[in-house]
């Protein structure tokens, strides 16, 4: 998919209840949004690197590593950010939590109000 540095991009897996609350957070800020739900829509490659490079983080940094699958099958191992997102395209459950862009910032969801944090100057 698309993204637009004016919209608040986000990232998210609607199976998940924190996500689902931050995505209702999202609707208060006022933003247009670009919903990417990792069910049911193909996110991009080049916008997944993106969120990791805008996040400065290691893609592992968003993966849920108590989640059974990455304990039996990717604990221990180490990918590139082209096969994380492989691993999280196949495998939407492995995101820990929404990820958030609008302008030059993004963030980790790991509670709703961190979307706060992008209307901050």
């Amino acid at each position: 998919m698309y993204y637009k540095r004016n919209e608040l991009t986000f990232l998210y897996n609607k199976e998940k209840e924190l996500d689902r609350k931050a995505l209702a957070m999202a609707h208060t800020l006022g933003l247009r949004i670009n919903k990417q739900e990792l069910n049911t829509v193909k996110v991009s490659k080049s916008l997944f690197i993106l969120f990791i490079d805008k996040l400065g983080l290691n893609p592992k940094s968003v993966i849920d590593k108590s989640n059974p699958y990455y304990q039996n099958h990717l604990r221990g191992r180490d990918f590139s950010a082209e096969e994380w997102y492989e691993i999280i395209r196949r495998k939407p459950e492995l995101l820990k939590a929404p990820l958030a862009m609008h302008k030059d910032k993004a963030v980790l969801c790991q509670c709703p109000n961190d979307l706060l944090l992008l209307s901050k100057n």
